[in-house]
């Protein structure tokens, strides 16, 4: 499945080791396959390389968690804890449907809702 929204992502930006990149919709692609989750952020090549970023893939093993998000002014959404680079959001207002495919393609998902949490994950 495949879904259009907004994102808000783990990204080094420049000299700052650790910072977030936020795409706002229809900036933002999700893609569920079987045991795959990508999100892709829809930015020109150039802006890629300058924000040091590229679509994010994981696997269900390096996913701990899928789970119901809101954003700081209510907005729906879902987030994705990896074990190793910190939690990505992706904004919609599908989150139901995400989460269910999550779970058919073999991913863990909560169902408690909780705030987004937009720190910095720790310099790598």
């Amino acid at each position: 499945m495949r879904w259009t929204g907004g994102a808000n992502i783990p990204a080094p930006i420049g000299r700052l080791r650790a910072a977030r990149l936020n795409a706002t919709w229809p900036l933002a692609e999700l893609t569920v396959d079987e045991g795959r989750v990508r999100l892709r952020i829809r930015l020109v090549g150039a802006l890629w390389r300058r924000f040091g970023t590229g679509p994010l893939d994981w696997s269900a093993a390096e996913v701990a968690e899928v789970f119901p998000c809101r954003g700081r002014f209510g907005t729906g959404g879902v987030g994705i804890r990896t074990v190793a680079a910190g939690t990505s959001y992706f904004w919609t207002g599908e989150g139901a449907g995400v989460l269910e495919d999550c779970r058919r393609a073999g991913f863990t998902v909560t169902h408690q809702v909780r705030p987004a949490d937009y720190s910095a994950p720790p310099a790598a």
